[in-house]
């Protein structure tokens, strides 16, 4: 994969999306950038991507899955049930108050049980059963996940589910990729967290370009049914 567009998509877990809900798409090309914008609703940041013609790479900082104890609970024996779940279920689980195992007032899921096995590594990553606070994921991934299986209908490889492809996506944390974006790139005045977090995020994923045609799809169970974080290959 050479010289593919790069994008990092800051989500948002928004019932009601608009302009100012925090969903932010910052692309990169041959070591620009070249778009750093607001987006009204996941549906248009999802349609911005798919757009973008061959290579491209998509981060999006949502949980592509759960915790496999939860996912098997449900009968989920592929992510892809594990996406039409969410989509057929998720409002129910983040309504108020929501169904256990999220929750907003007092979590009560051990602690062995709360986050993917790739997260425990990623501290302080939030389990995605937590519904309020600084940097939790929950409802943006639940309501995410629908939207991964139409990028993978249109042809996008889901890593790590999939084999990477001319299209990719992957899960990104950008709370670690802060830490490792260009030097000159954290001074620069950006409008919100959510432009800071894209626009960084976008500029790792793009120094470590050429990672992305090295990986591979999984093949033990655990990662199959929970997925992966992406992280730059200077990391490991």
């Amino acid at each position: 994969m050479v010289n593919p567009t790069v994008i990092a998509v800051d989500w948002s877990g928004a019932k009601r999306t608009g302009l100012k809900s925090g969903i932010w798409l910052a692309v990169m090309q041959r070591g620009r950038l070249v778009q750093t914008e607001a987006v009204s609703n996941r549906a248009q940041a999802i349609s911005h991507v798919q757009d973008f013609a061959s290579p491209v790479v998509a981060g999006f900082d949502f949980s592509f899955g759960f915790p496999a104890w939860f996912a098997r609970k449900h009968r989920c024996t592929t992510i892809a049930e594990v996406w039409s779940m969410a989509e057929h279920e998720g409002e129910k689980w983040l309504a108020s108050p929501p169904m256990p195992p999220f929750w907003r007032d007092r979590c009560e899921v051990p602690v062995e049980q709360r986050r993917r096995r790739c997260e425990e590594g990623l501290r302080p990553a939030k389990s995605i059963f937590q519904l309020v606070g600084n940097g939790q994921v929950g409802a943006g991934s639940v309501r995410g996940m629908p939207h991964l299986a139409r990028l993978r209908e249109a042809g996008f490889a889901i890593w790590p589910f999939d084999a990477p492809g001319d299209r990719t996506v992957v899960e990104i944390y950008p709370t670690a990729l802060r830490r490792l974006a260009p030097a000159h790139l954290p001074e620069r005045d950006f409008s919100t967290k959510d432009e800071r977090d894209a626009v960084l995020s976008a500029a790792v994923m793009w120094e470590d370009r050429a990672s992305f045609a090295n990986l591979e799809a999984a093949t033990d169970p655990t990662t199959l049914i929970e997925g992966d974080v992406w992280v730059p290959s200077s990391s490991l």
